[in-house]
Formats: structure tokens, C-alpha cells, sequence
């Protein structure tokens, strides 16, 4: 068993809004994970592998994007860029959400073809995580054609998301919602795009699509990167109980809105933090930490 004590925190960040801050001045790891957090008496029976002295700094987990369009590997197509994931690591990510592959070279459209791109995606990423960063690859995207033994056949293969509803030729409520209901039934996470067109071939999402198709995550509802108008937005806020993701690469004035109207309604816990990159609006490395200093 391995055995790491960090000592000397200043402060210990919980991740948890509702306790934000938790008392104590040392953690002990076991195995990777956390065993205990306390005074530096919680750690002075251990014997540890490794002792890390905080020297006052903060601990806090890891930051998570919501809103990645990865490919394969830590290459981004859309700004050729290589190495953002690892970027992204050093502003305190280590867990990066796809929301579809979609700028994937030639990516594929048909069935087939989408299921394959998501099963290596995933499969990829999980054998070779870049700088350790744990990414949830292979979010599926919605296709004409994709029958609900497909939803079952990824979820035997460990895929459990489905892309942003929107950027495949599946837009309509009509045809999405009746796929969201196979999706949910074999376990996965659903996101919608919302909001205005992207890459080419989107399509304009407004609040009654949104909860006629009735996804788990309302994609970058300040914008990806044009946002939906207020109104719009209560309509979700109001209506729905779906997850609210404000990403910085979208509308900040709406960011802004969303998140004193979720603070005044009791409803913080809905809100998550996206980039919306790679994209069009470029790689944000430090965007997770921008969006919690403009909360």
C-alpha cells in the first residue's frame, strides 16, 4: 500500500457548495485515494511513502471540463494546436468531458461509422491518458439511422455520453427525443446544444426544443458562442430541472444572468463549468479557473 500525507495546508477546498471549506491542515492518501483529512495530529501516526509540504497553499480537487471537443490524442484539429489537454492540466484540470468529436478529420456519419469513431475515441483515451488527465472520449453523436441496439452495443463498450444534440443530422425533437429515451435507458449522460449555429450543418436550439427532447445537460447555455435570449433562458430555468452549463468561450453577459438567477432561486447545484474548445472562439488553457473567478 502507498501512503502519501500532504501537511502544512492553508485551506482545504471540498468541491462541495454547500461545505465549501472543510477544517484541516493535512490529508492522507492510501492507494490514490483520500483516507482522512484533519489536524496535522491526524497524520503523525502515519508512515508515509512520500510527504508533501503544502507551505500553506490550498488544496482543492481537480477541476473538471464539461465541454470538450476532443479527437484523438492531445491534438486539437479545429486551431491545430497540440498539447491543450496538458495546458489545460496546468490551470487545474484533470478530468476533460467530450461533448462529440465533431472535428475529427472526415469523421464519419453514417451508423456505422459514428459508433466506430466513439468506441476508439474512448478506447484511445482511456489507454493513454494525456498528462494523466482523465478524458471521457467517445460521446456519441446523433445520426439518422442509429436504432437503440447501437446505444446498447456502446454501452457494453463503456461509452456512457452522447454528444451534443444538434451537431448531427439528428436535430428535430421529433426524431432526437425518441434516441435521448434509449440513451437514458442503456445509462448515458446526454447534452444539447443550445443556443445559435456553430460548426456547419448546426442548427438554431431554442428552449422549447430543448425540453421537448429532454437532455441531462443544456449545453453552454450563455452560448456556444451565441446564446439563446433571457427569456429563453427562464423558460429552462423554470421548466426544467436539467443541468446548466455556462462555458467561457459563449455570452458572458448571460453567464452572468444565469448564474444570480440559479443563486436566487436555490438552484447553484445545477450550474457546471465548460470551455466550449477546442472551437471557432479558440483553446481557453485556464478557462475552468476564468469561469470561477467570474462566477
Amino acid at each position: 500500500m502507498s501512503t502519501t500525507v500532504v501537511k502544512n495546508i492553508g485551506r482545504i477546498l471540498s468541491g462541495n457548495i454547500d461545505e465549501p471549506v472543510l477544517e484541516g491542515s493535512c490529508i492522507v492518501i492510501k492507494d490514490g485515494k483520500i483516507d482522512r483529512i484533519g489536524g496535522e495530529d491526524c497524520c503523525g501516526d502515519v508512515t508515509a511513502d512520500q510527504t508533501i509540504d503544502a507551505a500553506g497553499a490550498s488544496v482543492m480537487p481537480g477541476l473538471i471540463d464539461s465541454h470538450v471537443h476532443v479527437t484523438v490524442g492531445d491534438y486539437g484539429h479545429r486551431q491545430k494546436t497540440h498539447g491543450f489537454i496538458d495546458s489545460a492540466m496546468h490551470g487545474g484540470v484533470t478530468t476533460v468531458i467530450s461533448a462529440g468529436e465533431c472535428h475529427y478529420p472526415g469523421r464519419p456519419k453514417d451508423p456505422v461509422g459514428v459508433k466506430a469513431l466513439a468506441i476508439l475515441a474512448h478506447k484511445s483515451f482511456k489507454n493513454a491518458p494525456p498528462s494523466g488527465v482523465k478524458v471521457h472520449g467517445g460521446s456519441l453523436i446523433l445520426e439518422k439511422g442509429l436504432v437503440e441496439k447501437d446505444f446498447e452495443e456502446l454501452a457494453a463498450e463503456g461509452i456512457w455520453t452522447v454528444g451534443e444534440v444538434g451537431l448531427g443530422s439528428v436535430k428535430d425533437p421529433a426524431e432526437a427525443a425518441p434516441m435521448v429515451e434509449w440513451a437514458h435507458k442503456n445509462g448515458f449522460k446526454v447534452m444539447m446544444h443550445t443556443g445559435g449555429t456553430s460548426i456547419p450543418g448546426s442548427s438554431t436550439v431554442t428552449a422549447e426544443m430543448v425540453m421537448e427532447t429532454k437532455p441531462d445537460v443544456v449545453s453552454h447555455i450563455n452560448g456556444g458562442p451565441t446564446a439563446i435570449s433571457l427569456d429563453e433562458v427562464d423558460k429552462i430555468m423554470d421548466n426544467t430541472d436539467f443541468a446548466l452549463e455556462i462555458v467561457q468561450c459563449g455570452n458572458f453577459k448571460v453567464a452572468d444572468y444565469v448564474t444570480r438567477r440559479a443563486k436566487e432561486k436555490g438552484h447553484l447545484g445545477r450550474i457546471i463549468f465548460g470551455n466550449d474548445s477546442p472551437s471557432g472562439s479558440g483553446i481557453m488553457a485556464l478557462g475552468i479557473l476564468r469561469n470561477i473567478t467570474y462566477a
